[in-house]
Order: structure tokens, then C-alpha cells, then sequence
């Protein structure tokens, strides 16, 4: 239950404390995020940026494969820029969106394990973001069925760490049209991929293997070659995405939380132990440490209010763009314990017996015990709200 205090200062305090405040949104969220509202009448609208991850090794058909999914008109051949080996990112605006598309050039066997590390430190990095506009939203690994060649570290050391560290990846085998035995070495890639796949990560989900055939034409005996996979594949990706926001939100949700409390925690420390205290009535001077240790609490309850509204919100707008009419479920936030107030020492006013008994107790209770008792209520507060929200994960 919220006190009459939280009552009071929660408008004031979702301002205050977080980096990730709604008030900070404008100046601190990525290029594309949308402007925060608390208009309850306005519905969520599609997201204006979606990240997509193009891996493969080059020549893989990534490229023609985007352009095929998405409408792009990116060179085949050429694709981005070839400004080095690695990961490189082209921004290419479609229907109000903005697509982020990250893909990969120069990956070769040599270049395998710096490729691997980039690759998992961009999508690590983004995946866990406490904004959403930031994660990929689609990710995606080629393979040619026209060489149908597969190197086992593909797999091994890419593909496994990727579903390892929970990021949904659909597999596309490109230039899956017809052909001289096509279809077997099209079966067989399929068949080797579940079998490691299998073999490395036994428990984890299996991935989608999806045959494209991403540019029609013809063929050199005059036979047209039609495009398809299209649907699948994208019906594959937004489904993950819909899976990632509902299993990777509260996870992002309590990691931020248990950040937030952190710092709270330090920053009272930090002021019990430089905070002025007088000599005599030393109560008071501890009970207005304590007023600065509760109002910085309550700005930071009222922060990861904050933030969770921002991620509910542009959760619910990229479940739109995976044509999920299903909206996030209220309950979808961690519960813990609201303690909202550290208890400290109380205010001795006018003359009285009991200021002075302050007076008295002034003269033998030392600033130092003061600092270590106020700062085991706030151990105890912190340790209190943060078992609270382990118990609820259990």
C-alpha cells in the first residue's frame, strides 16, 4: 500500500531521479523515439524505427533478401558501403519508418572470431536496453542454397550464442528457387542445421529454417523463377519480436529497478556520511538527513514508475507493428515491496520535557553512531525492497 506521503510527492518525483525519466525522454532518448504523452486518450501508433540484423557470410544473398522483405532498392553486389570489415549500419526510411538496417561485409572464416565478437557486443548491448527503439527487431542469418555450404562455426560460433543469450534469430536459406537437385540440398541444409542446433543447445527453442527465393527472373532454359518465402519469414520475425517484448520487458524492468534502488542507496550513504549534524540537538539534524533520504526515495519509486510507463507504452506500439492485437497485460510488471519511507529520529519542538531530554541525550549520543544508525535503516530499507522482489520471481 502507498503512504499518504507517496501520494503526495509522486507527481513531484517522477521528474527528479532517473536518466530514463519521462521529462528526460526528449533530450536523452534515440533519434525516432516518440514524444511521451499523458493523454490516456491517445492510442498507441506504430513504432517510427525498426532495427533489422543482416548475417551472413558475403555473397549469401542478405541484400536481395531485405530488399525482397522490406521494398528497399539497396544495390545487389554492392550493398552498403565497403568502408572495412565488420558491421555497418544504413538508415533507409519507408512508409514514416525508419529502418536501421545493420549488415555485415568481408566475413570470411579468417575474420570469424572478430566478426562473432561485434556482432554479440552490438546485439548484447542493444537487446538490453531500457529503451526499445534500441533493440533489433528482426535478426536474421543467410546461407546460400546454391552453394548449400555451411561452416560449422557459423553455427557453433555465432548462431548458438546468439539463441544462447535469448535473441530469436530466423534462419533464410536464400536462392531457394528450383534447380538442379535444389530441393535435396535445401532438405539436407535444413536437416544439418536442427542436428547442431540440437546438439549445442538442446533446450533451447528451435529456430525458424526458412527457404526464400528473394529475385525473380529467369532461368538460362527460359523457365521463370518466382519469388517466395516473403510472408513466412516476416510472419517468423514479428512473432519473435512479440515473444521478445513479453519475456524480455520485465527482465529489463527489475534490472532497471535494482539499478535505480542501487543508486539510491549509495547516494544516502554517501550523504549520512558527509551531512552535517549539530552537537546539540543532534536529533534534528539527523531527522533532516533522513527528510532528504525519503524525498530522494520517493523521486525514485517515482522514476521506475516513469520508466515502466515509457517501456509499457512502446511495447504496446511494437506489438502493433507485429500485428499483435493483444496489448501488454497491466499485471506485467515485477511486484515489490513500496517502503516509503526510512524511519529516523523525530523533531523536538518548543520547550519541553522532551527537548530536554534531547538536550541530555545530545550531549552523549556522538555524531558517528548517528551516521551508522541511519545508515542500517536505509541497508535495512534497500535489503527489504530487494528481497521482496526476488521472493516475487520465484
Amino acid at each position: 500500500m502507498f503512504t499518504n506521503i507517496w501520494t503526495r510527492f509522486k507527481q513531484k518525483s517522477v521528474a527528479k531521479n532517473s536518466d530514463v525519466s519521462a521529462t528526460k525522454t526528449k533530450e536523452q532518448a534515440p533519434d525516432g523515439v516518440q514524444k511521451e504523452t499523458d493523454d490516456p486518450a491517445v492510442q498507441p501508433k506504430k513504432p517510427a524505427v525498426c532495427n533489422i540484423l543482416a548475417l551472413g557470410k558475403t555473397g549469401s544473398g542478405k541484400t536481395s533478401l531485405l530488399n525482397y522483405l522490406y521494398g528497399f532498392t539497396l544495390p545487389v553486389g554492392a550493398g552498403l558501403p565497403k568502408t572495412g570489415k565488420g558491421l555497418h549500419e544504413q538508415i533507409l526510411t519507408r512508409n514514416g519508418v525508419a529502418y536501421h538496417v545493420f549488415d555485415t561485409w568481408g566475413i570470411e572464416a579468417d575474420s570469424l572470431p572478430e566478426w562473432r565478437r561485434e556482432v554479440l557486443e552490438l546485439v548484447t548491448r542493444r537487446n538490453t536496453s531500457v529503451y526499445l527503439e534500441q533493440w533489433f527487431h528482426a535478426v536474421y542469418y543467410c546461407f546460400s542454397a546454391n552453394t548449400a555450404r555451411i561452416e560449422e562455426a557459423e553455427v557453433t560460433e555465432v548462431i548458438v550464442p546468439l539463441l544462447a543469450m535469448g535473441c530469436k534469430v530466423v534462419i533464410v536459406l536464400t536462392n531457394a528457387e528450383e534447380g538442379y537437385k535444389k530441393a535435396e540440398k535445401i532438405e539436407g541444409m535444413q536437416q544439418y542445421l536442427r542436428e547442431e542446433l540440437q546438439k549445442h543447445i538442446p533446450f533451447a527453442k528451435m529456430p525458424e529454417i526458412i527457404p526464400v527465393s528473394s529475385v525473380a527472373g529467369e532461368t538460362l532454359g527460359g523457365d521463370k523463377i518466382v519469388r517466395f518465402g516473403r510472408q513466412e519469414v516476416l510472419e517468423a520475425a514479428r512473432y519473435n519480436l512479440a515473444e521478445d517484448i513479453t519475456v524480455r520487458l520485465p527482465a529489463i524492468y527489475k534490472a532497471n529497478l535494482r539499478a535505480k534502488l542501487t543508486a539510491w542507496k549509495e547516494r544516502s550513504l554517501l550523504l549520512l556520511a558527509n551531512g552535517k549534524i549539530s552537537f546539540v540537538l543532534n536529533n534534528n539534524s539527523a531527522k533532516q538527513l533522513i527528510d532528504l533520504v525519503n524525498y530522494d526515495l520517493l523521486n525514485t519509486l517515482g522514476a521506475i514508475d516513469a520508466d515502466g510507463d515509457r517501456l509499457e507504452k512502446a511495447a504496446n506500439a511494437y506489438l502493433l507493428l507485429t500485428e499483435d492485437k493483444q496489448q501488454m497485460d497491466k499485471r506485467w510488471r515485477p511486484a515489490f515491496r513500496r517502503i516509503t519511507y526510512v524511519n529516523g529520529y523525530e523533531y523536538s519542538k518548543g520547550l519541553s520535557v522532551s527537548l530536554a531530554m534531547d538536550i541530555a541525550a545530545g550531549l552523549v549520543r556522538t555524531s558517528r553512531s548517528i551516521r551508522e544508525n541511519l545508515s542500517r535503516k536505509v541497508e535495512r530499507t534497500y535489503k527489504e525492497i530487494m528481497e521482496s522482489l526476488a521472493n516475487e520471481t520465484k
